[in-house]
């Protein structure tokens, strides 16, 4: 992966392409596959939004059922299926617990009515198992650390959980291989208007300065929470979306494998507690975003609302502000729409995520709403209606039982060992070699190839965490990683999971910056950000 501005200057293209999130990733994909001339652009990095701030999961919303969105957890389950197939390096199966406790809005019968129809709507060969049910003391006894005072009874299902961030690397990447032009730290700064549409638009390289006139036959703002901020957008565009933001905290492991799925008792909110690197993900919070989305953050209501509600169901394991280790804010954007039988806005909670693809004017589109989850299927009509605007025939969709650009040839439990055995003589630890396997899928050996020739880099980066110095020289040479941010959040998620000290990013600084030739200065810059890049109260 090489980051080439150039490119976008080899135009006219078929398809631009703006926001490198994982519905402008599977876009892109997708379009090059059928062999148009494509174009990505991306004003930060890589799924550096809201593709990187979601709840890390493949699953087909359960909570959705509660609003009869049946059609949308029956699309999101087939491609939860479907995406454990095309990528098993990527998506791993998780089960759930869900503990009912007097008082929860969702009472036991309700919640296993819920889960049975979950299950009918899935199918046949999915990659986890049906829900089960549980008796109070089978309960405590599977999970003793589980609050006993109001517990009556409990369920288990299956989703799947993945690296969101990493997730949406392997689809750009693919899409470069197919030979699209995508570039980060790439702005739009306006569109461009030929003969009464969008034609296109002029993108400004963040890094030098200098400006593209990119022209395309369709344009497509793929950009999310950003997209209604593009110079030259029709206004009407701007109120299609809701700007809804979500905080998730990372705490220490629970004594468990499995994911939590939780109750709210002040607002009858569902929360997740889910594993994740050897941490635990708490979240999400869904609240209404009036500001700018380059300034969400996390506040301290956020950070109260989650532990208040945790220690209520897990008060045994006793966790405080002290307990955090870091946090993300993310923010949505969904499609706007108004309870017209009550008179009054929806709650940000029971805002649909429903996926609509618009059309504001000649020229453009604008996918609206949506889930990570089903961003392939929706990207693939996304191209079919851009096709239809050029009087192109779409054909099949290429990515439905193509395998992930990374995803290996053989088995990936024995892909998994094979690469530990590979990475032993290099010095790597059998546990960073096996999380290095499904973290980079094939792509590992580029890793492993740097150990040949400097196996002081088999080290880890802290020595709690299975990753190595050689992914951070890899982000950058092969990944397209431009800041040190980049790296240790996106890439390597280390400045979520452990508290880092100076010289710690000191010297993922000097080792990215050797390769990128940074000056003292802005190796120092680098450090700084990634110092200052989660601010979470407590942590």
């Amino acid at each position: 992966m090489t980051r080439d501005f150039g490119r976008l200057e080899d135009g006219p293209f078929d398809l631009l392409v703006i926001g490198g999130g994982i519905y402008g990733a599977w876009i892109a994909y997708d379009a090059s596959l059928r062999g148009l001339r494509t174009a990505l652009v991306e004003r930060d990095d890589w799924a550096s939004g809201t593709s990187s701030a979601s709840s890390k999961l493949i699953h087909g919303g359960l909570r959705y059922l509660e609003h009869l969105k049946v059609g949308l957890v029956r699309r999101a389950l087939e491609e939860r299926r479907r995406l454990a197939t095309l990528a098993p390096h990527r998506v791993r199966p998780l089960r759930f617990v869900v503990p009912a406790y007097r008082g929860d809005r969702v009472g036991p019968l309700r919640l296993e009515a819920g889960l049975w129809l979950y299950d009918r709507l899935a199918g046949q060969h999915q990659p986890v198992a049906p829900h089960a049910a549980f008796g109070r003391s089978q309960l405590l006894d599977a999970y003793g650390f589980l609050a006993p005072d109001g517990l009556k009874a409990g369920f288990s299902y299956g989703d799947c959980g993945t690296d969101d961030a990493r997730f949406t690397l392997e689809i750009v990447a693919g899409a470069l291989a197919a030979g699209a032009s995508c570039v980060n730290g790439a702005e739009v700064v306006e569109l461009v208007r030929d003969g009464g549409k969008v034609a296109g638009a002029v993108v400004l390289d963040r890094e030098t300065g200098r400006t593209a006139d990119v022209r395309a036959q369709v344009t497509v703002n793929a950009a999310g929470p950003w997209g209604a901020r593009i110079k030259g957008l029709p206004p009407g565009a701007r109120d299609l979306v809701r700007l809804v933001k979500g905080v998730h905290l990372l705490l220490p492991a629970l004594p468990t494998g499995d994911a939590l799925l939780l109750s709210a008792r002040r607002d009858g909110r569902v929360f997740f507690a889910i594993p994740w690197y050897g941490r635990t993900l708490l979240g999400t919070t869904d609240a209404d975003f009036p500001g700018d989305p380059d300034d969400v953050g996390v506040a301290p209501g956020d950070v109260e609302y989650l532990l208040t509600e945790a220690q209520r169901a897990l008060k045994p394991v006793g966790w405080t502000e002290s307990s955090i280790v870091g946090g993300f804010a993310g923010v949505r954007a969904l499609r706007a729409e108004r309870d017209a039988r009550a008179g009054r806005g929806v709650r940000p909670a029971d805002v649909t995520r429903e996926w609509t693809l618009e059309d504001p004017e000649p020229g453009l589109l604008m996918p609206v709403g949506g889930k990570f989850t089903s961003s392939r299927a929706e990207a693939s009509i996304t191209v079919q209606a851009a096709m239809a605007r050029m009087g192109r025939a779409p054909g099949q969709c290429p990515t439905k039982r193509r395998g992930f650009p990374w995803r290996p040839m053989t088995d990936f439990a024995h892909f998994q060992e094979e690469t530990t055995t590979h990475a032993a003589p290099l010095g790597l630890d059998a546990e960073t070699a096996a999380a290095c396997a499904a973290r980079y899928g094939t792509r590992v050996e580029a890793v492993l190839g740097l150990l040949h020739d400097r196996p002081e880099l088999a080290r880890r980066i802290v020595p709690e965490l299975p990753f190595c110095a050689a992914e951070v020289l890899h982000a950058v040479q092969g990944e397209m990683a431009r800041t040190l941010t980049a790296v240790l959040r996106r890439r390597i998620p280390l400045v979520l999971l452990h508290p880092l000290d100076r010289a710690t990013v000191a010297a993922c600084a000097d080792l990215a910056g050797d390769a990128l030739h940074w000056s003292a200065e802005r190796r120092e810059q680098e450090v700084q950000a990634v110092l200052a890049h989660v601010r979470v109260p407590g942590a």
